[in-house]
């Protein structure tokens, strides 16, 4: 780095850079009334935003592992400013109600993606991509980048007026290795995640990573449970001063809805009240109801149900008797750099 010496005012200090930034000494000179000729020693530079004309902050591989292992990468960015996230369970992977706001500007109006490939806008059921959890392991997230304000032009996404997240996936160690998580606990949770980095190999130094989890829990209140398996593959092949890039992942997921519950709703009927999974006699007889009051538009099934519902339930959509996604998934890449 070269760095050049000049005079300023006593209030003003300022440096002409070039060649490339780094943290080292620098002479300044400073003139004043009280010593004109003294010298100043500067002995570190900090850049905030080199490259970027947004704001933007970052969540790196180390702070997503402070969550517990199957939290999704969304709930891991929401200690960031401008970041709201919710869910209904515990580890933000319930898809359905998942929620995330930055500034005001819900997913409907962010931009994701994945290595650049756009990824959907973390809807239940969208049109335009996958949801992170299921395009990817949670813990083969390497970084997360959140642009707050509009995003880049060059973001491979149609919804990134209010911002982007984009996540970065781990790369393929350099040297061998193995991770391997494990999580249990109430519920019946259960859940296994294991790694395996080649390291480079061969006269190119080619890399691979296969990862693997299998997970389940039941829902913490209600029937039913979530279950969720995945496979990551990925690879770095270096070609010349270039590299050629890729991953393939798939996901298998089970999982029982939560019901939607409004204030009104937690009011009446509590806040561990849920879908009736358990209880299909109980389905049929609001059925039967709904249909005596008008309320569904369905014939009168069985008029002996009679007209008023049991209890605290109020409306024939209070809950359901059951409601479940089922995805398989396969998202993959290649990329030459």
């Amino acid at each position: 780095m070269n760095l050049h010496r000049f005079t300023a005012s006593a209030s003003t200090l300022a440096l002409a850079l070039t060649g490339v930034l780094g943290t080292a000494g620098v002479a300044v000179a400073q003139s004043g009334p009280s010593d004109p000729d003294a010298v100043v020693e500067v002995e570190e530079i900090v850049v905030f935003g080199l490259g970027e004309s947004r704001q933007q902050a970052s969540i790196t591989a180390a702070a997503i592992s402070v969550e517990a292992p199957g939290t999704s990468p969304l709930k891991a960015i929401e200690r960031l400013p401008g970041v709201s996230f919710q869910s209904a369970d515990a580890f933000g992977a319930y898809e359905w109600s998942a929620r995330i706001v930055l500034r005001s500007f819900n997913q409907n109006q962010l931009g994701f993606t994945l290595d650049g490939v756009p990824l959907g806008d973390m809807s239940y059921g969208n049109h335009n991509g996958l949801h992170v959890s299921r395009a990817i392991i949670s813990e083969n997230v390497g970084r997360v980048d959140v642009a707050q304000g509009s995003g880049a032009l060059g973001t491979a996404s149609s919804s990134n007026l209010g911002g982007t997240v984009q996540f970065i996936s781990r790369r393929p160690a350099a040297s061998f290795g193995l991770d391997v998580a494990g999580t249990f606990g109430t519920e019946s949770t259960l859940r296994g995640y294991a790694r395996l980095d080649t390291g480079a190999f061969g006269p190119a130094g080619t890399a691979l990573s296969l990862s693997v989890v299998d997970s389940g829990m039941d829902k913490w209140k209600g029937v039913g449970e979530q279950q969720q398996s995945q496979i990551n593959f990925s690879f770095v092949q270096p070609v010349g001063r270039g590299e050629i890039t890729g991953f393939l992942n798939r996901s298998e997921r089970r999982e029982n809805d939560y019901q939607d519950m409004s204030l009104e709703q937690i009011a009446r009927l509590g806040r561990d009240f849920d879908n009736i999974s358990g209880n299909y006699a109980l389905a049929v007889r609001i059925a039967d109801i709904g249909n005596n009051r008008g309320d569904t538009g369905a014939p009168i099934s069985n008029a002996a149900a009679g007209t008023v519902y049991p209890a605290p339930i109020a409306t024939v959509d209070d809950a359901y008797f059951d409601a479940s996604g089922l995805r398989d998934d396969t998202l993959g890449a290649l990329t030459f750099s």
